[in-house]
């Protein structure tokens, strides 16, 4: 496909959220005659088929666009889209083919020079990005919560014994039968057109989904409740959209810093740490790495008024017969620890679990994220409105 040149004019209130990174201006810019030569360099953006990815694309082509039309340049971007091993295995669960299935593809492509960045929904994302890639932007994080989508009931309280709850989702699997033993949880696979014409028919009786994904689609009022993060806490990044490259490509990731939106960058990089040590090393949390018999999920909210992190986590048994949680409120620069599994659970556990260091600083909260090089040298610097 040729490249094309997209033009516009988004006024600067638009982008006034936000910032550029200090680190990334100081240690990442290219000079002046570099800089210019490389706006001629036509950029090539990996994406998935589906309609949200389509959307979330181009939501960052439009951001980059506007960004560059801020400093009188022009940029020439084209997409490239790529089924990953979750589009053509669409019967196969997701825990079957192991980390990454929606964004290794894409990574390879960007690592191969195919394409110069990938979109990711970064709830998708393996806890260690590949080497040679650094997660350069994200953007303002959507509502993280998930939702019930229902024929008749207006809570998973309502559903009457029996009832058939799909979902592909290990984490949402877990909670709904730990909280609601007496409901039929069921794998469903597919994408969210396809989810929700299964509820219509009647084939099943309920289905939880992000309420981030609905809002993408403009479909959001089939929900029949948002559920609280007290009631289902959600993936890692859910609601997250993240754009990798090369992390030798500094022109790139200059423009991508431009357009990245710091708390939200923030929260990902605390919860991206959270499941890094869930994980218990770097390797288990890389592509392609099968995973643990467990379920987990954590939300974190930064508020850059009270300089605090709030940290939500829980982990289970895939039955959801033991689940453990903990809720922190905490300063930006520490991370929350989360419990060990009990002696009952410990075979399920073991040489899983470990604690998160107590005095992980925020610099190396970015570290353990998976290549965030750009967080300050100086917590109180993230903490500038």
């Amino acid at each position: 496909m040729m490249p094309q040149c997209y033009k516009t004019t988004t006024p600067w209130c638009r982008l006034r959220f936000f910032s550029v990174p200090r680190r990334c201006r100081v240690t990442r810019a290219c000079s002046a005659s570099g800089a210019q030569a490389s706006t001629q360099r036509p950029l090539v953006i990996a994406t998935r088929g589906s309609r949200l990815a389509q959307e979330q694309t181009r939501q960052v082509q439009q951001l980059l666009l506007a960004a560059a039309q801020l400093r009188d340049q022009s940029l020439e971007l084209s997409t490239l889209a790529i089924d990953t091993a979750g589009d053509t295995s669409p019967s196969a669960s997701l825990r079957s083919l192991g980390s990454g299935a929606f964004t290794e593809a894409l990574d390879h492509a960007v690592l191969e020079r195919r394409a110069d960045m990938a979109v990711h929904s970064l709830k998708d994302c393996p806890a260690t990005l590949a080497e040679g890639l650094v997660l350069a932007a994200c953007l303002p994080r959507a509502d993280p919560r998930d939702v019930l989508v229902a024929n008749e009931a207006k809570s998973l309280g309502e559903l009457v014994p029996g009832s058939q709850v799909g979902t592909s989702s290990t984490r949402r699997a877990a909670q709904i039968r730990h909280a609601f033993p007496y409901l039929q949880v069921i794998q469903l696979r597919g994408n969210v057109e396809a989810r929700l014409e299964r509820i219509k028919s009647g084939e099943i009786s309920a289905t939880v989904l992000s309420l981030a994904g609905l809002q993408r689609l403009g479909c959001e009022h089939v929900a029949s409740k948002v559920l609280s993060v007290d009631e289902m806490v959600p993936a890692a990044c859910q609601g997250a959209v993240g754009v990798v490259c090369r992390e030798d490509d500094a022109w790139v990731i200059q423009l991508l810093s431009s357009i990245s939106h710091r708390s939200t960058f923030l929260e990902v990089s605390a919860e991206r740490a959270c499941l890094s040590a869930l994980l218990g090393s770097a390797e288990a949390g890389q592509a392609g790495q099968p995973f643990p018999d467990v379920a987990w999920g954590c939300n974190a909210k930064h508020d850059s008024d009270k300089a605090t992190m709030d940290l939500d986590c829980f982990v289970s048994d895939l039955e959801g017969q033991e689940l453990l949680s903990t809720r922190s409120t905490t300063g930006p620069w520490w991370i929350a620890k989360m419990p060990k599994p009990s002696a009952p659970c410990m075979a399920t556990f073991s040489g899983w679990s470990r604690e998160a260091s107590d005095g992980c600083r925020s610099d190396e909260l970015g570290s353990r994220a998976g290549g965030v090089w750009w967080l300050p040298d100086r917590a109180e610097n993230m903490l500038v409105p």
